[in-house]
């Protein structure tokens, strides 16, 4: 009914809505559903957009294409709002591709609170249908900045562009988009993946004093080709330290990184200000934001504590892994709110606290023991002690592992797709394991290196904590 030919309104959505309760029932009972992640009620999900805080809620839009699990048709933002990360309320979508600035989705973008208001950004795809010769890489395509000035997170505000295709520099091709803000010292900052004429990723920097005009000022990139497209970029401040994450499109695995479809990396940044320009300190091999199997286009905003948060999509395009949930109808989710620190020159993550009051039944063992009946809703917690190798079974055929400097996922015969994926640990001081269902999460070193995936395995009947060396875990059930 819905594909990237055709505009669809609010009347347009609400009208199919009222012909898929029995769908949406049927997929709220699938035993595969998550517990405590934002998934899609229907279709496909994808990046996180528009995270801001309101008063004592949270406010969280993502990529949605409720028409068609494997994302054949047009994308709309959906809403939700919570207090606590725990409970969400589904609000419904909130922005459709229905204007002449959209026309072919509502692509990703963010939000900026200024003076009580709430400014959103993000990118209007429009692809041209007249010919049938476009590549829609250099020909055929409108990449539409467009800004939004709301009141309230439930009114997004009239259409308007903001940075047009005839503001982007000249080598620059047809992909532009997922406008991210940065205020510094009175001047706002916007940030835009782009894609060069010479296939190139970069991310281009424009700059404004009131969040309507907005210039074309500089671009950040790597002093040799990483990648053809750099999606999604973030620029922030933590801990003193100047951060762009990003997600470089078309980089060849390199040892044990980069062995997703596409990446997700980010850099520590030298900026001059007045200029502006801005210096990557990283010169080559990026470290990696996540080294799982599930992680792409994470979005970042600080809230009323001060806390920067992440959020990222679990899921990865042109992934060759499967969801076995497409053929019911729905797949992918958003990860658990993440909070940032910069620790020693190393980006960190850590769960947001607000998931600790999942935690029910504790049970704290040695190495060599069990844990009978673990499930697949736990939060694992272990420390090491001098660990020279571990083993931790959080599904059957599904392990964590730690030996040799290295810690690996291993998917074994259940990831459909997924095999196994390693990043290097010089030496494990604690591992966090938090699964939901058929997400796991995985945090080591305080959040020094993280591990995320999808996995439909069934639970072990008994989790072993194998070790060479000494520690202990604390294991908690999770209940809501």
């Amino acid at each position: 009914m819905f594909d990237q030919k055709k505009r669809v309104t609010r009347s347009d959505y609400e009208l199919w809505r009222t012909g898929e309760d029995e769908a949406a029932a049927r997929i709220a009972a699938d035993p595969d559903r998550l517990a405590f992640h934002i998934e899609p009620e229907l279709g496909w999900l994808n990046d996180p957009n528009g995270l801001v805080q309101v008063g004592d809620t949270y406010h969280i839009y993502h990529q949605y294409d409720p028409f068609d699990a494997v994302h054949n048709g047009s994308v709309l933002w959906n809403h939700l709002a919570t207090k606590d990360f725990v409970e969400y309320e589904n609000c419904g979508p909130a922005l459709f591709p229905d204007s002449d600035l959209d026309a072919s989705g509502v692509y990703s973008g963010s939000a900026f609170i200024h003076d009580g208001k709430i400014h959103f950004f993000y990118t209007g795809n429009v692809k041209h249908f007249d010919r049938d010769d476009y590549d829609y890489v250099l020909t055929g395509r409108d990449q539409n900045q467009i800004h939004m000035v709301a009141d309230s997170p439930d009114e997004l505000g009239e259409k308007r562009v903001a940075v047009a295709p005839c503001d982007y520099p000249d080598d620059i091709g047809t992909h532009v988009r997922d406008p991210k803000i940065l205020e510094h010292d009175g001047t706002y900052y916007m940030v835009l993946g782009a894609r060069t004429k010479e296939d190139r990723g970069c991310v281009l920097v424009y700059t404004s004093r009131d969040l309507e005009a907005w210039q074309y000022a500089t671009r950040i990139e790597m002093a040799e080709s990483f990648g053809y497209m750099w999606e999604c970029p973030d620029l922030f401040e933590l801990d003193g330290e100047l951060v762009l994450v990003c997600c470089p499109q078309g980089v060849p695995a390199d040892g044990w990184r980069y062995h997703n479809a596409h990446q997700c990396v980010w850099f520590r940044v030298e900026a001059d200000w007045g200029a502006p320009s801005f210096k990557l300190v990283e010169a080559v091999m990026p470290p990696m934001v996540d080294a799982g199997f599930d992680f792409y286009a994470p979005q970042t905003f600080v809230d009323g504590e001060g806390r920067r948060l992440m959020i990222g999509w679990a899921g990865c395009p042109d992934s060759t892994s499967e969801n076995p949930t497409v053929a019911r109808g729905w797949q992918c989710a958003l990860t658990a709110p993440r909070a940032l620190t910069m620790r020693d020159g190393r980006l960190c993550q850590w769960p947001a606290r607000e998931l600790e009051k999942l935690r029910s039944a504790c049970v704290s063992i040695d190495a060599g023991k069990c844990v009978e009946n673990p499930g697949r809703l736990f939060d694992a917690v272990v420390s090491c002690q001098g660990t020279k190798a571990l083993q931790l079974a959080i599904r059957e055929g599904v392990f964590v592992r730690y030996a040799d400097g290295m810690l690996t996922l291993d998917m074994g015969k259940e990831g459909y797709g997924r095999d196994m994926r390693s990043v290097e640990v010089d030496r494990l001081h604690n591992l966090r394991v938090l699964s939901d269902t058929t997400l796991v999460e995985v945090f080591a070193n305080d959040g020094e290196v993280t591990l995320t995936s999808r996995t439909y395995s069934p639970e072990v009947p008994a989790m072993e904590l194998q070790v060479e060396g000494a520690a202990s875990m604390e294991f908690f059930w999770l209940s809501r």
